[in-house]
């Protein structure tokens, strides 16, 4: 047992030694790991490209909240305009140069039962 844990332990004193020394890139070695490294450097990419997408969709939602808010203003500013002019003193300003005028009399609407129904 103590054989194979100092085996063991060479063998992980050589691997690191092997990575210092530049030895891990001896043909056979990289065979081994070439899947390996291949499948890291494919997750690199998805987490750079993943990294792009964000800041652009950050940037997307950032630029149509400003332009929100600018429509926003545009339309209270709008709307405050329309209920001003619309304004039933102005109305009749402008309705009077085409000879409409303002009904000055109430009219009252009675309710009558209809006894033919019972």
């Amino acid at each position: 047992m103590k054989t194979e844990r100092k085996s063991r332990a060479a063998k992980g004193g050589s691997a690191f030694m092997k990575i210092l020394g530049g030895n891990f890139l001896t043909r056979e070695d990289i065979s081994k790991i070439f899947p390996f490294l291949v499948y890291i450097t494919v997750l690199l990419m998805l987490i750079i490209t993943n990294a792009y997408i964000a800041e652009s969709t950050s940037r997307s939602i950032k630029k149509n909240t400003l332009l929100l808010r600018d429509l926003r203003v545009e339309y209270i500013y709008a709307k405050s305009a329309y209920t001003q002019e619309s304004t039933q003193k102005i109305l009749i300003d402008k309705l009077a140069g085409e000879g409409l005028k303002e009904s000055l009399e109430t009219r009252i609407v009675k309710k009558t039962e209809d006894r033919s129904k019972k």
